[in-house]
């Protein structure tokens, strides 16, 4: 089951005691409304389909939160 917590003031999403996703900008209702319908889908047989669009938008945007900072 998923649930909304608080993690250093920032909300987030977790999954049976696990977080899974942290919520930016700290919108509250989006992640109760995500959790939600995670938990509504839950248990039902879905499939995630992804374009090769989304893949390649996934990918840039892993490339750009993994760059490693050089401090001065």
């Amino acid at each position: 089951m998923y649930a909304t917590t608080s993690i250093d003031g920032l909300p987030a999403i977790q999954r049976d005691g696990r977080n899974v996703l942290s919520v930016w900008n700290l919108d509250w209702d989006f992640a109760v409304e995500l959790c939600q319908l995670l938990n509504e889908l839950e248990g039902h047989e879905t499939e995630l389909v992804l374009t090769e669009g989304d893949r390649k938008w996934l990918a840039a945007i892993d490339r750009a939160f993994n760059v490693k900072v050089q401090h001065a």
